[in-house]
């Protein structure tokens, strides 16, 4: 057999749940395998361990509000069996919804688009007739 077999064959020796050849092979098996020996030891302190423990009573009528829970589990409203899972996401969208508004609103604050006063650009019309003139002025001088 195999140290497999006899680590399967460990719980069922400390429960005294096997046959007597069984037990001798795996007495056997244990004072050659070193491995199989300190399992079995960790075995037997933590059977010790459950058997220190106190066990407490449950509490009156748990079993009654078990069963009763586990009959209604299938009856609860759909919003409390899917809102837990889509709140997550929904969240994660929200999130990246207000960034998105966030960036634009940011980009319109700090990187206003240059707008163009209409009247800037007009030229007043005394100006527009006295234009050709100045301009002669200012190339070829005072014209006499």
């Amino acid at each position: 057999m195999s140290c497999k077999k006899f680590k399967i064959l460990l719980s069922a020796y400390l429960d005294q749940e096997i046959t007597q050849d069984e037990e001798k092979k795996l007495l056997n098996h244990l004072k050659t395998c070193l491995d199989c020996a300190r399992e079995l030891k960790y075995l037997k302190q933590m059977k010790r361990v459950f058997l220190l423990k106190e066990r407490k009573e449950p509490q009156e009528f748990f079993e009654t509000r078990l069963f009763a829970r586990i009959k209604n589990k299938g009856k609860q409203p759909i919003r409390r069996v899917y809102f837990p899972v889509f709140r997550k996401s929904i969240l994660v969208i929200l999130i990246f919804f207000l960034l998105i508004v966030g960036l634009v609103n940011y980009k319109k604050f700090f990187y206003p688009r240059p707008t163009e006063v209409i009247s800037d650009l007009l030229i007043d019309t005394q100006l527009e007739e006295n234009f050709e003139e100045e301009l002669l002025e200012i190339y070829y001088g005072p014209l006499g």
